[in-house]
């Protein structure tokens, strides 16, 4: 890429855009899967860009840091659209990937990849008895009797660890994702 001196001017700016549409609508696209909601996420971006531009101290990483704002904006953008067509944590880890993805949209797709590899983060930091119970539930796929006879424990306890793992689990990820919510708010500010 050339380079660019960057003052903040239309006609500076209008250099970026022009530099780095492409590239940005390319990432929109790949989150999004759908032309319109890629270009709000490209107008979106390059706004986002332009309020915090003083913010960027390496000029040479301009095109990265515009992706990454671009694939932050896709993402929010999408989880937006989607708070109303809510999927529960149980559905997620009860039902099997290959018969999910047919029901739902190209675009759901990316969500569900996105929380599955939230789950799997938030289940490294449970104590090891929730997550030894977590992961032979929902990672193996065992029903709760056989988790009590692979791990010699009551069926109740099972069940007991289960439930923590669940209470847990849905604990951090709100938290994360309140955390989450808070620089979205700083950065589009």
């Amino acid at each position: 890429m050339e380079d660019i001196q960057i003052d903040e001017t239309n006609s500076d700016f209008n250099q970026i855009f022009q530099l780095y549409y492409e590239r940005i609508f390319s990432v929109a696209w790949n989150v999004t899967r759908d032309f319109y909601l890629a270009e709000d996420v490209v107008q979106e971006t390059f706004v986002k860009a332009y309020k915090n531009l003083h913010r960027l101290k390496d000029q040479h990483k301009m095109g990265a840091w515009l992706s990454t704002i671009a694939s932050r904006t896709a993402i929010d953008l999408l989880r937006k659209e989607k708070r109303s067509f809510h999927i529960p944590l149980d559905s997620i880890l009860f039902t099997n990937e290959e018969s999910l993805f047919p029901l739902l949209e190209v675009d759901n797709e990316m969500e569900m990849k996105l929380r599955k590899e939230e789950i799997y983060q938030e289940a490294i930091q449970l104590s090891p008895k929730l997550r030894h119970v977590f992961v032979l539930r929902f990672q193996k796929d065992l029903k709760e009797y056989e988790i009590a006879n692979e791990l010699n424990i009551s069926l109740s306890a099972v069940k007991t660890r289960l439930y923590r793992a669940k209470k847990a689990m849905k604990q951090q990820l709100q938290k994360q994702q309140s955390i989450e919510s808070e620089k979205m708010d700083v950065i589009s500010a």
